[in-house]
This record gives structure tokens, sequence and C-alpha cells, in this order.
């Protein structure tokens, strides 16, 4: 049996001795003194309560000091160790959008694995599954998106946490093509956490997605644009931007994209301060744009042959979505520390349970019931001389 959380023990413990250290203190009777009224006092049998000295008192000693230890234990967090390897591998395996073949990815996953390994499999999002077998794809609205790295490295480090009572170190494997749309601001952050290696297994990147069909745009109105949020405070801008057209007009700005309706879209215009005026996302099956363009504040420049230029630009079909591998993402991944991540080095999984700790427990309250019961026995008992 192993601890993850041996601190807790150790402070039961103490408390167990300070509880011993409490059960030693013995007071001494005072020197008896014959005072001189005494002899006034009738010489007849004096009846006095005391509590009993006895061996109640070791069993209480011994009760509390039990039940301290066991919850001290509980907290501690046993776990039954069995065979402890060396080496435990964690598979972070890409199944999103980004990946040009899931078997690919399933058969790098396969010829690495052994037993007791485990895999995580991401893409939006990061689950846990039990075989390399059991990798798939997600629904079929989130199969085109790009994966989320930062979503697999963060799954990857729970599941290294819950192999501290079962390995000595974790190496940690990532299967993706590593693709410049599956890197936010916070992988960096997350991969420096990581106290230990990186192995990187490229897969083949998916191609880019063929051109959606031309659509009309629709302008901003009193409803709100899809992806965007209303600005606190209503603004007027001057021109607004898009491949090179550019329409000077008081344009009234009611809505704004925040950073995480950026996220995965291309900015497609801007106003010419250089905050994002439209955008487009390629949604694999259709176009999606969110214009902040308000054509009713404009006047007659719907009119005028430079705003017909800019319509048709925020018209055209959508960039095909791309995949392309990144190099500086793989280097900085891979980067850094040489060693393994030893699993002491890594944070403990306090989300799991442990039916140790659950019987533990349940032992310390019934014990501590019963210190209940022998204490005020103890000071019911009285003895007469």
């Amino acid at each position: 049996m192993s601890f993850l959380a041996p601190g807790f023990l150790i402070a039961a413990a103490a408390a167990a001795c300070g509880i011993i250290a409490l059960h030693l203190i013995v007071r001494r009777r005072p020197r008896a003194t014959l005072f001189p009224t005494a002899r006034f006092v009738p010489d007849e049998p004096v009846a006095a309560r005391k509590r009993a000295i006895n061996l109640a008192d070791l069993l209480l000693l011994l009760i509390r000091v039990l039940v301290v230890l066991l919850v001290g234990a509980a907290l501690a967090r046993p776990v039954v160790a069995g065979f402890r390897k060396n080496i435990v591998r964690v598979f972070a395996a890409d199944v999103s959008g980004s990946v040009a073949s899931i078997d690919e990815v399933r058969d790098s996953v396969r010829s690495a694995h052994n037993s007791g390994d485990l895999v995580i499999a991401f893409d939006t999002a990061a689950h846990m599954v039990s075989t390399p077998d059991s990798l798939v794809r997600g629904g079929a609205d989130e199969s085109h998106l790009p994966g989320s790295l930062s979503a697999g490295l963060i799954a990857a480090m729970r599941a290294g946490s819950s192999l501290r009572a079962r390995a000595d170190s974790v190496e940690l494997v990532i299967v993706s093509p590593v693709s410049e749309d599956e890197r936010d601001r916070a992988t960096a952050a997350i991969r420096s956490v990581w106290p230990g290696r990186v192995r990187l297994v490229r897969v083949a990147a998916a191609r880019d997605s063929e051109p959606q069909a031309e659509s009309a745009v629709a302008f901003a109105g009193a409803e709100r644009p899809a992806f965007a949020v209303a600005r606190t405070r209503i603004d007027t801008v001057g021109a607004v931007i898009s491949d090179g057209h550019v329409v000077v007009a008081p344009f009234e700005r009611r809505w704004r994209f925040i950073n995480d309706s950026l996220r995965r879209k291309r900015v497609i215009a801007r106003w010419v301060d250089g905050q994002p005026a439209a955008i487009e996302r390629d949604s694999g099956r259709a176009c999606i744009k969110s214009v902040l363009v308000s054509a009713d504040s404009t006047g007659d420049a719907v009119l005028r042959p430079d705003f017909v230029a800019f319509q048709k630009a925020l018209a055209a079909p959508c960039r095909p979505s791309q995949s392309r591998p990144d190099t500086t993402l793989a280097l900085m991944l891979t980067s850094g520390r040489e060693r393994l991540a030893s699993t002491a080095s890594l944070p403990v999984a306090m989300d799991g349970t442990s039916v140790i700790a659950q019987w533990m427990i349940l032992v310390a309250i019934v014990l501590a019931i019963v210190e209940i019961v022998l204490r005020r026995s103890g000071v019911d008992r009285v003895t007469e001389k």
C-alpha cells in the first residue's frame, strides 16, 4: 500500500503523539497539612466523588489515537500498489478534422501501445478511451473542426497524475499532424508545465477543403450578428476595408468581435482602425459569414461602385480551410526537458475515489462513537470511600 498524499499521514502521527502526551500528564496530590480548625470537624467517614482511574483510560487513549490515525490515513489517499512499472505511456491522439486519416492515428497508437498505457482522444475537447481501437472521430458537427492541443495536453497531465501508484516515470506521446490551427495562446504555457520530454508522432494532415458556393451577405441590423457582442459604447468609424476594397462613409458600430469569437475563423474585413468588421468560418458544409457593417447608416453609399465591389468581396466563397503543419509548434512541443516525467513531480489527482479511504473513515466514525460512550460512562462512575 502507498499513499498519494503522505503529508496528511505525518500530520496525523504528530496529532496522535500530542494525544498521548496529554494522557501522560499526571497531577501530584498536594502534601497533607493539618488546619487548626480541623479539630472542630466531627470524626465521621467522609464521602468524596472522583473519577476512577482504571483500564478505561488506557482504552480511551487507544481509541483516540486510532481515530486520528485512521482519519489522517484516509486523507492521505491510500492505494494498493500492484505491479509497478518503470515507464508508462500516455498517448494524446488527435481525432479532429486536422487529421487526414483516423486509421493512421489508430495504427500509430497501436504500434507503440503496451498493457497499462493510457490513451487520450482529443479534438475540440478530450476524453479517455479504453483501447487504441476505440479512437474514432467526433460527431458530424465537430468532425471538420481542427483539434485543440491545449485540451489534449491538459487531459494527458490529469491521466499522468493517476499513474503515481503504478509507475515511476511517464512518457507523453502526441499523435497529431500538429497543424497551425490547433494551437492557441495557452498551448505553450501548458506544455511548459509538463515536467518531462514529449515524443511527437506526426501523421498526415487533412487536405484543404473545397471552397463553398458563393452566398449572399446580410449586413448588420437590429438583430445581433453571429459570433458578435454588443458594444458598451456605440461609436462611428470612417471607413471599412475588405480584400483591397475601401468604402469611406460614417459607419455606426453597434457590435464587436471578442477574442473567443475569432477563434478558428478568418477576418475578411476590417474597420479603418484595424478592428475586425467581418469574419467567416468554413464549417465543412457551409460558408458562415458574420458582418458588422450596417448599410442603414451609410446613406447613398450602398449605390456607389466601391460599396458594390466591397459587397462582392464579402460574398465570395470561403477560402479553403488550412491544416498546414506547424514546424515551430512541433519544436516547441518536443524541445526542453530531456528526461521522462517522474510521477512524483506530477500533481496529485484528488478527484478519484479510494475504497480503502472510505472504509477507514467508516471505522473512525464507529470508534469515535465508542469513545463518547466510554467517556460518559467513566464520568458517571464514582467511588465512595
